[in-house]
């Protein structure tokens, strides 16, 4: 995208791009890869854990939101490099992986329904090593345990949801961290079922992965993405945001490939690599997808980190704001901090704690710091002779 709006602009061309201290997460060699191919001004901003951790409760602020994820930190502190470089609209790549599925939630789904042609093989299963390379903590790591983890509901394998069934699990699991009201309406409330009941009248006659795009645009990209981790972080900072690849003819031409030009076999976004392949360097193109992510639970729990952290875990915040039992949240909070010296957290552990934190700051914010509201000015009619 970067070489052919620097084709379109015919003159200097700037870039930006996020770097982290962390090395899971960097991909900084890609970058100026990429931008010395293009000879653009590229600028950089790189992140640590203290630089989230610092940064989270204005992040929170501007989403408005709770979120279960640490990455619109770093792009927030992303907008405002971009801001002081004076730049008030940016290119960005969101929609790139949704329309030509380039995620691995698209990867898994074909591998288990693969696998659920004949679940009884032990070869097939053998694909799920294929994905996720990128995480210190792979599911896949661990051959028994990704069998036993992924193989289940494998007879759902043409039921709607299925693609999304072990992301909607997992998250469904941090309900047991809600207070007993909560929890039980919640629980009463079926969200999943919902959804899939409303789905689209022609959503059965679609191809497995046009089901599972539609599912993860009309989720995560849409009720996340797009508002909470791009539009808000950019604005914090007055900076538009402008997704070329959501342009309405571009998703249009998306939909109407078929299946194999995005996902072929297992190579994501297949099309977009061939076509890019006259301006994309070759090691770019080969290398594994690493989807960009932002350490979470580790950037909060350094014994040295900001002190608002524990003082919004703490029973006693919590249990004032009501959201969360404050037992279930002590227990999960001690759990972190004694392992603090650990590579990485499960994706649940990473979900609850980013989730607590932020809910506790958006009460500190919204209910209990609440600014009264302004005095109505008293109203005169004044009629001139």
């Amino acid at each position: 995208m970067a070489a052919l709006g620097l084709a379109a602009k015919g003159e200097k061309f700037s870039t930006f791009s996020l770097r982290f201290e962390d090395a899971e997460y960097d991909e900084g060699i890609y970058q100026k890869m990429m931008a010395d191919a293009i000879g653009s001004d590229h600028r950089e901003v790189v992140v640590s854990r203290r630089d989230i951790a610092e940064a989270f409760p204005k992040v929170v602020a501007h989403a408005e939101r709770p979120i279960l994820r640490t990455a619109p930190a770093p792009l927030f502190l992303l907008s405002g490099l971009v801001r002081r470089a004076g730049i008030k609209v940016v290119l960005t790549g969101e929609g790139a992986d949704e329309m030509f599925a380039g995620y691995d939630i698209f990867r898994e789904a074909k591998v288990r329904r693969f696998w659920a042609r004949h679940p009884d093989s032990t070869c097939r299963p053998r694909l799920l090593e294929r994905l996720y390379p990128y995480l210190a903590r792979s599911p896949v790591s661990q051959q028994a345990m990704a069998r036993q983890f992924f193989g289940k509901n494998l007879a759902g394998a043409d039921t709607p949801g299925f693609s999304h069934d072990m992301r909607w699990s997992g998250t469904t699991s941090l309900r047991r961290l809600f207070s007993g009201d909560l929890r039980r309406e919640v629980e009463a409330h079926d969200v999943k079922q919902e959804l899939l009941g409303s789905l689209p009248p022609a959503f059965a006659r679609w191809g497995r992965l046009a089901q599972d795009q539609y599912l993860e645009i009309r989720t995560l990209l849409s009720g996340y993405l797009i508002t909470a981790q791009g539009d808000r972080m950019l604005m914090a900072h007055s900076v538009e945001g402008r997704f070329p690849f959501l342009d309405p003819e571009v998703m249009a031409l998306a939909d109407s490939l078929p299946p194999n030009y995005k996902l072929k076999v297992l190579d994501e976004k297949h099309v977009l690599k061939r076509a890019a392949r006259d301006v994309v360097p070759k090691e770019i193109l080969d290398r594994k997808k690493q989807p960009y992510r932002a350490p979470d639970t580790l950037s909060f729990v350094d014994p040295n980190g900001p002190d608002y952290i524990d003082e919004m875990m703490s029973e006693s915040r919590v249990k004032a704001a009501g959201v969360f039992d404050d037992k279930a949240v002590a227990q999960l909070w001690r759990k972190c901090k004694d392992k603090q010296g650990a590579a990485q957290f499960s994706n649940t552990d990473n979900m609850a704690v980013v989730g607590v934190l932020s809910t506790q700051l958006l009460f500190e914010s919204l209910v209990e710091n609440r600014a009264p509201a302004p005095k109505k000015p008293a109203m005169k009619t004044v009629i001139e002779k």
